[in-house]
């Protein structure tokens, strides 16, 4: 089993007396629901996390076009007004 780390916590009565009448009808402890609780609500959290998450193919398509070509020469953006005053 993993080693457990002590934290504290402060709860609602309302929400501690519910957590303590389930850990009697269960026969669990009361941390044994707050742990179980937790591990719920952060594996909902973990997944919402993943769907919310730009994808590649979500990211803004011009970005990712920019440096698609490359230049023959390299230097594109430093000779642009030669490359149209030739003409």
């Amino acid at each position: 089993m993993n080693k457990l780390k002590k934290v504290q916590l402060y709860l609602d009565p309302d929400n501690l007396a519910l957590v303590d009448e389930l850990a009697r009808e269960l026969k669990v402890t009361r941390s044994k629901i707050m742990r179980d609780a937790l591990d719920a609500v952060a594996t909902r959290y973990v997944k919402a996390k993943e769907l919310i998450k730009p994808k590649k193919s979500q990211k803004n398509a011009l970005l990712e076009m920019a440096g698609i070509e490359e230049s023959k020469t390299g230097t594109v953006g430093l000779n642009v007004d030669e490359i149209y005053l030739n003409d």
